[in-house]
């Protein structure tokens, strides 16, 4: 009789712990929809995160050729002159890449310190390119501006070098990395990609394959 009773115990605790498990597999708690595609730094993507345990969490929101680039002048966080721009000039065109970084290290960190930045064509051209950092804490124009960019300075133009700063644990930068291209290569159809090395990580950004 004690062994029966010592038997259905130990069945009615393992059923117990079944229903359990079961009722944990198939508990589902709501969230915003993420990226299942595995994304790597040799085939970097557009609205993906990329994640370099110990170091950052990176995410381009927007690749897009431009004409011209808005930037702060030196020591400035406001607007300066409404027509402060780098111009790419009728020949070529900026092929911009924007990546947020997250900064997941437990150590502030310039993430532009060491950056290298290129454009290969067509696995023969290498063009150098740029790297610039956004302050999305910076002033924007008045009302009495009707440029494209007006009150939209702080994310939409870059300051300048001397005014990087670095990230603090868990906060987010944003940064421009960058290339002036010829007319010929950006109309062409031949494989272009953007290559970019930050503190010896390289990192590639396919434009067209």
């Amino acid at each position: 009789m004690k062994r029966i009773i010592s038997i259905l115990l130990v069945l009615s605790m393992l059923l117990g712990s079944s229903a359990a498990m079961a009722e944990m597999g198939v508990q589902v708690i709501g969230g915003p929809v993420t990226v299942t595609e595995p994304v790597s730094l040799d085939d970097f993507k557009l609205g993906a995160e990329a994640e370099i345990e110990g170091y950052g969490i990176l995410y381009a929101t927007e690749f897009a050729y431009k004409d011209r680039l808005g930037y702060y002048r030196s020591g400035r966080k406001d607007v300066y002159a409404t027509d402060d721009f780098y111009l790419s000039g009728n020949e070529a065109d900026y092929a911009l890449l924007r990546i947020d970084v997250t900064n997941t290290s437990p150590k502030s960190h310039d993430f532009l310190s060491a950056c290298e930045v290129k454009v290969v064509y067509d696995d023969v051209y290498e063009y150098a390119g740029w790297c610039h950092q956004y302050n999305y804490n910076n002033g924007t124009t008045s009302s009495s501006y009707s440029g494209e960019d007006s009150k939209k300075q702080n994310t939409n133009w870059v300051i300048n070098a001397s005014d990087h700063f670095a990230i603090d644990p868990m906060y987010q930068g944003h940064f421009a990395f960058g290339c002036t291209l010829p007319n010929a290569v950006i109309n062409s159809r031949k494989p272009l990609r953007m290559v970019i090395v930050i503190d010896g990580i390289e990192i590639t950004y396919h434009i067209r394959k």
